[in-house]
């Protein structure tokens, strides 16, 4: 069986939400034949894949066009999504003939319009796999009723998420009204404990760490306001000029991702599902504290925050109070706050795998 993962650059989230489910197949049915279509760098794949795979540059999958990691450039968004409107059976060409050389028995995108409608179009089986589609995003922002054309953008988009044959949901989700969802739970990857290497590469004295993950988007923070902690150490991406004696470069610690997910005592993130999901996964440490910057127009954030809310402490803070003093009183009191009750946190890729497999046997 040969599937096709067609995945949206639009941010590392849909990158971590579809490697899981790919690394799911790698290690329950190697013979499965893979193939990524997607314009994510190579090395972010192989960061996450253990297993063979083919990966195709190519897609026409944008998302939502960012100012900051918080902020989106809706008129920009908007003019792009018009210019694919109007040339939709292009890009859609484009990706056919991929579809046909490669011929796949499965597309699982992630969450492409156009990757979609070119499987929908060769009557591939086809699978949309992400907490939201982009017809849901373009509505919140983009719709507007005096401006006619953006219903036909939106129209088209909901048109092919509608048809395709599987809607997989994996909590938390925005939920789509009058569309067969497949509701799963989370998908994530598991982030590793290494607590005490990461402590041993950092200056002695070092007792607790926080982690900056503000998403692959770079997004200016004013340190020289951050309040000193004792015994607390920031991890960050930020101009070397910036750097106080309490803070390393993210880059200069020989570490993953995941593996800094899982060893920090304080997450600051903003709302995004692959580091929410990954930060739940790590609950059971009964460790990490949460500190999220403020997102409220972002579609997915009540659902992102009930979800992890109700996993780990957590706070909610406006970028222009992310300084001195208030910082420092969210961090002591997220720091005496109590753990949520424990919840079972299921699979969702392998409930995915499951049932997609299931419906795919030939």
């Amino acid at each position: 069986m040969h599937l096709c993962f067609s995945i949206s650059a639009h941010g590392f989230g849909h990158g971590a939400i579809s490697t899981s489910v790919i690394e799911c197949l790698m290690q329950d049915f190697p013979e499965v034949q893979i193939t990524v279509l997607s314009l994510l760098p190579r090395s972010y794949l192989d960061s996450r894949l253990s297993g063979p795979f083919t990966h195709i540059e190519a897609g026409n999958d944008f998302g939502m066009l960012m100012d900051s990691p918080i902020k989106i450039d809706v008129h920009n968004s908007r003019l792009k999504y018009q210019h694919l409107f109007d040339n939709w059976q292009q890009a859609v060409s484009e990706e056919v003939e991929i579809l046909k050389c490669i011929k796949p028995d499965c597309v699982i995108s992630n969450i492409s319009p156009v990757t979609l409608d070119a499987a929908i179009q060769l009557n591939i089986p086809c699978a949309s796999v992400a907490p939201f589609n982009w017809a849901q995003i373009y509505e919140r922002y983009c719709l507007n009723a005096e401006l006619p054309d953006t219903q036909a953008v939106y129209e088209k988009m909901l048109c092919v998420y509608k048809n395709v044959d599987y809607n997989y949901k994996p909590l938390p989700s925005v939920p789509l009204a009058n569309t067969d969802e497949i509701n799963i739970a989370s998908i994530n990857s598991i982030p590793q404990d290494q607590r005490q290497d990461l402590l041993q590469s950092l200056p002695l004295g070092t007792e607790k760490v926080a982690l900056v993950a503000l998403g692959g988007l770079p997004m200016s923070l004013d340190l020289k306001n951050w309040p000193v902690i004792p015994g607390w150490h920031w991890l960050v991406d930020q101009p070397e000029n910036q750097l106080r004696a309490d803070m390393t470069q993210v880059s200069d610690v020989n570490m993953s991702f995941l593996q800094l997910i899982g060893s920090c005592d304080l997450i600051l993130t903003k709302p995004g599902y692959g580091t929410y999901c990954e930060i739940a996964a790590v609950a059971l440490y009964k460790r990490v504290r949460v500190i999220s910057l403020e997102r409220s127009d972002w579609p997915e954030t009540p659902f992102l925050n009930a979800f992890l809310v109700s996993r780990v402490p957590f706070s909610e803070v406006h970028i222009e109070l992310l300084q001195g003093q208030h910082l420092a009183e969210v961090i002591e009191k997220l720091n005496v706050s109590d753990y949520p009750r424990s919840q079972l946190c299921e699979d969702g890729a392998q409930q995915l795998v499951k049932h997609l497999l299931s419906h795919l046997q030939v």
